[in-house]
This record gives C-alpha cells, structure tokens and sequence, in this order.
C-alpha cells in the first residue's frame, strides 16, 4: 500500500477536555518550545503536571501528550454554553447522534452504572424513557450504560432507579438543571 497517501486523513477522533486555565497554560508552554527551538534548534520536553486533560475514555493526560495526539489524530474541543448542533431530537429520531454522544462524554467519563468503572466510550446509549413507551431522543433522556449494565436495565428479574446530579452552581442556581449526570442503582428483584 502506497503510505504516501495516507497522509492528511485523521486517524481517529479523540474528545480533550481541559479548563481555559489548562489551555492557556499549554499555549504559553507551546510558545516557549517554539521559542527555545528555533534560537538553539533543539526540541526542549516541557511536560506540564500530569493530568492537565481527560480523554473520553477518561485517561488523563499532560497537555503536551494531547499536543502529541493532535498530530495524527482529529482533536474536537469542547465549547460549553457556546451555539453549537442540536442536542435534543425529541421523538423524530429513534437513536442518539453523534453530537449528544460527544455533549454527554462531557459529563461522563464511565457507565452511569453505580459503582461502574467501565469508560464512557465503551457505552451504549440507554433512553431513560424507554423509546417503545414514548421516549424522547433527547440528551437529558440519554444515559450511557456499557454493554453488562444496558441488557441488565433490560432484564426484567432486576429493578433500578435513576438519581440526577444537580449541582448548585452560579449557573444552575438551586440545581435546577435537568442535564446532570445520571447514575443508575440496580436492585436484584427477589
């Protein structure tokens, strides 16, 4: 195979997050390593402190790693409460989209599962309001289960219940925001 035309194509699409703070630091560390190789032509290795970002499979990585990442791979950053494609669907369409996947592994980094360490890029996507019983394919309806937790919310010899973290911010005074991270508890039923 020709690798020569291989180039240019994205190898795969990876979700950073980091905190304006966090990328402003690594903007100014990319400065000073743009600076000191072109005076002396050497590459100097500032690696900021480790975890500075989370990937969607919730690693945490340096700045400088997902720097590194960015070379081969499609970087998508992350603008909360910017305009952006439309998250909630209603009853038009029966599956999650790719862009309520993306909001949601914003607020997740597992399976919504208590207790459950699986990665959030593992997940299926669960409508809190089953689809058959006239669910909405909307993003607070959407609750990512790994493969063992979704065909347990399915299985009729187990009961769960769904809590909503609504946290009390400057934003969502009286944690009144319906878009909180879900987390489903499991009771075997006897």
């Amino acid at each position: 195979m020709d690798t020569e035309r291989l180039t240019g194509k994205v190898a795969a699409t990876v979700i950073v997050t980091m905190t304006i703070e966090q990328a402003v630091g690594a903007a100014h560390t990319a400065q000073i390593q743009a600076s000191v190789q072109e005076a002396t032509g050497t590459l100097l290795e500032m690696t900021p402190s480790g975890g500075a970002a989370s990937t969607d499979t919730g690693t945490l990585i340096s700045a400088s790693a997902a720097r590194r990442i960015a070379c081969q791979a499609g970087i998508l950053p992350a603008v909360l409460g910017g305009p952006g494609q439309v998250l909630d669907l209603g009853r038009h369409h029966r599956f999650f989209s790719d862009p309520q996947r993306t909001a949601l592994a914003l607020i997740y980094d597992t399976c919504a599962a208590d207790g459950c360490d699986r990665p959030f890029a593992w997940s299926e996507l669960h409508h809190q309001q089953p689809w058959s019983k006239g669910g909405l394919t909307d993003l607070d309806q959407a609750i990512p289960l790994c493969g063992y937790h979704h065909r347990l919310i399915h299985n009729p010899r187990h009961r769960h219940h769904t809590t909503t973290d609504n946290p009390d911010t400057p934003d969502n005074p009286g944690g009144l925001d319906t878009r909180g991270a879900k987390t489903v508890h499991f009771h075997e039923q006897r």
